[in-house]
């Protein structure tokens, strides 16, 4: 099992694939560290639409072009970020997004980003392996590193925004960056 845990927490947090983080970050960037339950359950919501596509596909009951995942993915960060920039612009008062349906938009996106891995959980899994195991393992890790990300994120936004007395212009500058990175991986 902790092979698994340890794989999960390499992919949230491997240099070559850094969607996820870029993602994580992008919907941290409307809350303060007094959310951190709220977050937290979002996160959750993401890794469960992640590990129902995963188990899908490891088992062969979907298949889906990979090449539409790999387009996907970027797409759901990117309007994570658009969304963002409503949040951040719309008002001259920040205020923290109260509606539910922020948690079934992330499911659906935990859903396709699930799809961008499940190629590896398939091939990771021996033949006579059940996928529970490797499953539950690899998406403790993965929840895991969402969680520490998520915790690094709302400390320095929660000290930036007591440093520089602003809590806005911090997170627009943060979320043009992943923009702009993810335009970057779109067309690379």
């Amino acid at each position: 099992m902790w092979n698994y845990i340890q794989l999960g927490i390499e992919h949230i947090l491997d240099p070559e694939g850094l969607d996820h983080l870029y993602f994580i970050v992008s919907f941290c960037l409307l809350y303060t560290i007094r959310d951190v339950r709220k977050i937290a359950a979002l996160v959750t919501a993401f890794t469960v639409g992640h590990s129902i596509t995963l188990a899908l596909a490891a088992l062969d009951s979907i298949s889906v072009n990979p090449d539409l995942i790999e387009t996907l993915i970027p797409a759901t960060i990117l309007i994570s970020c658009v969304l963002n920039y409503w949040a951040l612009l719309k008002d001259t008062e920040y205020r923290v997004p109260t509606s539910y349906l922020k948690y079934f938009v992330i499911l659906f996106f935990g859903l396709i980003h699930g799809l961008g891995f499940s190629n590896f959980l398939s091939a990771m899994l021996f033949d006579d392996e059940s996928i529970i195991t490797p499953l539950l393992g690899f998406n403790i890790g993965i929840e895991v590193a969402q969680l520490i990300i998520v915790l690094v994120v709302l400390l320095f936004l929660s000290l930036s925004d007591r440093l520089l007395n602003t809590e806005k212009r911090v997170r627009l500058a943060l979320n043009s960056l992943i923009t702009l990175m993810v335009l970057l991986m779109v067309f690379r």
